[in-house]
């Protein structure tokens, strides 16, 4: 799915125009030349790029360069949808916007998508859902289940991992403590937790973020709904302070200002069947209380 390269731009480069990239395919192996850009950009998208990639960058004028950054593995480019869902659906050329420029689009999408389909539940207690959700407070059980499921993503990184989950421990004077979750399952609300809560906690609380359909492996209309965001910014970022029409002899080029209102109702009607619990399928215990 690419890798999405970010970097942080020192004071002592500012007299620097321009960064370059360089990629490889094993930390001590030979780097290549993959980009060149202006030093005010601090992102690149490499489409091709994988786990298996390392990169360096370095700074110049044209003539004079600093030093090489120390190698960075390539890690996997984890969004809701990709440079090519976007694409795909538009007719956005890499003439009118860079695949990292629309990289970037995808991550802003993707924030707004988890505020418009999640509900964010804080410091849930623990307690008894159903005869396999027992959530049994003792000095043995680490197996918990949030009420609320499928757990979707709390800290906006676009997957959904254990720093979703929050689990807070209070003793009879009401101290609290973090425990560390080890592992989650997503779309059964099911964590489990590195040591077991002991009898001396009072209760144990849960804050975590939940969505009506999965977000772990996006569901398509999550990913459809994301595609169409990032689409619709991108047609904003084209079309602004541009004509809507202009003549190159007898020729006359229209362009699509209405590109993005079109767009972003699309989009506010696939929040609203992602956000429409009637049209999700869930099967429920029969012994739930």
């Amino acid at each position: 799915m690419g890798c999405l390269l970010r970097w942080k731009i020192p004071d002592t480069e500012a007299t620097y125009t321009l960064v370059r990239i360089y990629r490889a395919t094993s930390e001590a192996g030979t780097y290549t030349l993959l980009a060149s850009q202006t030093i005010t950009d601090n992102t690149y998208y490499d489409a091709t790029g994988s786990t298996t990639m390392w990169y360096k960058i370095l700074f110049t004028d044209g003539t004079n360069n600093s030093a090489y950054s120390d190698a960075v593995q390539g890690g996997t480019y984890v969004m809701y949808c990709t440079v090519d869902d976007v694409r795909q659906m538009t007719n956005i050329t890499s003439s009118d916007l860079s695949d990292t420029q629309i990289a970037d689009l995808i991550v802003w999408a993707g924030t707004q998508l988890n505020a418009d389909i999640h509900c964010h539940w804080i410091e849930e207690q623990l307690q008894y859902i159903d005869n396999t959700r027992e959530n049994e407070i003792n000095s043995t059980n680490t197996t918990y289940y949030t009420l609320h499921f499928p757990i979707g993503d709390l800290n906006d990184d676009m997957a959904v991992t254990t720093a979703d989950v929050e689990v807070y421990l209070y003793d009879s004077n009401c101290v609290r403590t973090v425990s560390t979750v080890s592992s989650i399952t997503p779309d059964d609300g099911k964590f489990v937790l590195s040591s077991a809560p002991g009898s001396t906690s009072n209760k144990v609380t849960v804050t975590y973020r939940s969505c009506q359909r999965s977000v772990h492996i996006p569901d398509p209309l999550i990913k459809m709904a994301c595609a169409v965001l990032a689409a619709a910014w991108g047609y904003s970022k084209i079309n602004v302070g541009k004509a809507p029409q202009f003549k190159m002899g007898s020729t006359a080029i229209w362009r699509d200002m209405k590109a993005f209102d079109t767009l972003y109702k699309r989009y506010l009607a696939l929040v609203a069947q992602i956000n429409n619990r009637s049209m999700v399928e869930r099967v429920f215990d029969t012994n739930i209380v």
